[in-house]
C-alpha cells in the first residue's frame, strides 16, 4: 500500500501541491488580516473570542481544503480514467481494489494533513498579528487552546473523509468538473450559516455525511475488479 502510494506521489507530483497548500494559506490570512483592519476602521470587534477567531479559521480551512482534496480527485482518479492511463495501471499484478484504495488513502491523508497544519498555522499566524494589534482582548491560554486543537484535528477528520464523497459522482458521470462542484456544493452547504452558527456546527450532521463520504469511497471500488475501464 505505502508504495503505491508512494508511485502515485511521484506519478502525480503531489509535493507540488505543497506550494497550493501555502498559497491558500497565505490568501486566507491575508482575508483575515483585511477583516481585523476593516473592523478597526469601522470601530468594530472582528472576533469577540479565541473561539471565534478559530472557529472562523476552521471554516476557512475546511472549504479550502476539501475543495482542494476534490481537485486531487479529479486529477488522480477521474482524469486517469478519462485518459485511459488507467488502463495500464491496472495490468500491473496488483488487485485493482488495491490500487484504487492507495489512490483515496492518498487524498484523505493529504486533506487531513492540510486542515491540521492550516489551522495551526493560521491560529498562530493571528495569534502573532494580535501581540501587535490587541483586537482580541481575551488571553490566549491553554484552557482555549487544547479544546480547540481538539476540536480542530476531529473536524480536520471527518472533513477528510467527507472529501471523499464527490469520488462516486466523479466516477458515475464521467467528469472532473462535477466532482469539484459536488465537493463545493457539500462543503457550501456544511458551513454556510451567520454568526458561526452552521450545520457543521452540530457535529452529528458533519459525521453523517462523513459515513456517506465512506460509503462512496465504497460503491466506487466494490466492482472494480469486474468495470471495463475501456468504456469509461
Amino acid at each position: 500500500m505505502i508504495k503505491l502510494m508512494q508511485l502515485e506521489i511521484k506519478k502525480f507530483k503531489i509535493i507540488r501541491n505543497l506550494k497550493g497548500v501555502i498559497i491558500a494559506n497565505l490568501i486566507i490570512f491575508a482575508v483575515l488580516v483585511m477583516t481585523v483592519f476593516a473592523s478597526k476602521v469601522d470601530n468594530e470587534i472582528p472576533f469577540k473570542s479565541w473561539n471565534d477567531a478559530f472557529l472562523v479559521i476552521g471554516v476557512f480551512v475546511r472549504i479550502t481544503f476539501s475543495i482542494f482534496a476534490a481537485v486531487l480527485i479529479s486529477k488522480i482518479i477521474i482524469g486517469e480514467y478519462k485518459n485511459k492511463t488507467i488502463n495500464v495501471l491496472f495490468t500491473y499484478p496488483i488487485s485493482r481494489k488495491k490500487i484504487m484504495l492507495a489512490k483515496l488513502v492518498l487524498i484523505l491523508i493529504f486533506a487531513f494533513t492540510s486542515m491540521i497544519i492550516s489551522n495551526i498555522f493560521l491560529g498562530f499566524s493571528l495569534f502573532i498579528l494580535n501581540t501587535f494589534m490587541n483586537f482580541i482582548q481575551e488571553p490566549l491560554n491553554m484552557n482555549i487552546l487544547l479544546p480547540n486543537l481538539i476540536n480542530s484535528a476531529v473536524y480536520s477528520l471527518i472533513f477528510a473523509f467527507i472529501s471523499l464523497i464527490p469520488v462516486y459522482v466523479g466516477i458515475i458521470r464521467k467528469s472532473g468538473s462535477s466532482t469539484i462542484v459536488t465537493e463545493i456544493i457539500i462543503v457550501s452547504l456544511l458551513n454556510n450559516g451567520n454568526k458561526g452558527h452552521t450545520l457543521s456546527n452540530i457535529i452529528i450532521i458533519p459525521i453523517i455525511f462523513a459515513i456517506i463520504g465512506v460509503v462512496s469511497s465504497y460503491l466506487s471500488i466494490k466492482d472494480i475488479e469486474k468495470v471495463d475501464v475501456i468504456n469509461f
